[in-house]
């Protein structure tokens, strides 16, 4: 049925143990519901089907994810099947039947060596009042964390899927961890670039979430997990550490007071106060800008949305 709650996969935390928070406010919150959301994808058939995590690092719009997340809509660079943001709105921290907004993405930026992802989702009105839409989003930590720090992801990977593809039911899961390991380098091929070992469950679907310590800030993007053997169980799980943004940029933007759009890159909207994060350390200007910049509007949708239901994480 696709109203039936979804199985669980393992690791998940005890309800109403970690609280988090919203940029610029006090108390905790239920859910971290407005800061992180499910990327969503149709094939030619019409048929859903979920691909990631991101979240938001700004409440305009800007959003990161997972590099590899992207890579699934494209080929040859270009883009060759819809994708959209399930976005879940909410003033209380409480999803609501009628609270869900499919947002499109215009551009992202791809990282070169590391497995991140810049998006810039497209602006959206309210369709009573015209304001533009503003929301929560995460702040960040530009630090590498302590081995052992307490840790923890918030993604969409427990859902269920209608037979047709039409009806997502999802509970959101927070998954805890500790840190195991920080280094600048792994390997060649699967982790070439600044990371983080964790011992926080990461299940399909969950790429490209945040990895947020204790206390709200995000250190990390969710990458992979290795996977269970015979004689080894599942682990453990990596992310690129937020400072492998450092040569992220986005094309056709203008900061506060400029009137011609330009490419502006992470440094700048970091220094300008459009993203937070703590303990930022400015990259050296002379360093060319790396990765690339793909278009994200040039697919639209045409299946009909689909339902969806929103359990409760609590």
């Amino acid at each position: 049925m696709a109203n039936e709650n979804p199985p669980s996969l393992g690791g998940e935390a005890e309800p109403n143990s970690w609280d988090f928070k919203r940029v610029d406010e006090e108390g905790p919150l239920p859910n971290p519901v407005g800061h992180t959301f499910p990327l969503l994808t149709h094939d030619l058939s019409g048929r859903w089907c979920l691909v990631g995590t991101g979240f938001y690092i700004s409440s305009d719009g800007l959003f990161i994810t997972a590099r590899h997340v992207i890579r699934d809509v494209l080929r040859d660079g270009r883009q060759i099947s819809p994708l959209v943001i399930l976005h879940p709105r909410s003033n209380t921290g409480l999803f609501g039947p009628s609270e869900v907004l499919y947002r499109p993405i215009t551009q992202c930026w791809l990282g070169e060596r590391a497995d991140v992802a810049l998006g810039v989702a497209a602006s959206a009105t309210h369709t009573g009042t015209g304001e533009a839409l503003q929301h929560w989003c995460w702040p960040l930590s530009w630090a590498t964390p302590a081995v052992r720090a307490r840790v923890a992801t918030y993604a969409f990977p427990r859902h269920h899927l209608s037979d047709d593809g039409r009806v997502f039911h999802f509970h959101p899961e927070l998954y805890p961890g500790m840190v195991q390991e920080v280094a600048e380098y792994r390997d060649k091929i699967m982790i070439p670039f600044p990371y983080l070992s964790v011992d926080c469950r990461i299940h399909g679907g969950a790429s490209g979430g945040p990895i947020i310590v204790n206390g709200g800030n995000v250190v990390g993007i969710n990458c992979t997990e290795l996977a269970r053997t015979a004689d080894h169980p599942p682990g453990p799980a990596f992310g690129a550490q937020i400072r492998c943004l450092k040569d992220a940029y986005i094309d056709d933007a203008m900061l506060l007071g400029e009137r011609i759009a330009r490419r502006v890159a992470f440094d700048e909207l970091t220094r300008s106060g459009c993203i937070r994060i703590e303990q930022y350390v400015a990259r050296d200007h002379d360093e060319p800008l790396s990765g690339s910049l793909v278009r994200l509007d040039e697919v639209p949708t045409t299946a009909p949305h689909p339902e969806v239901v929103f359990t409760q994480y609590f």
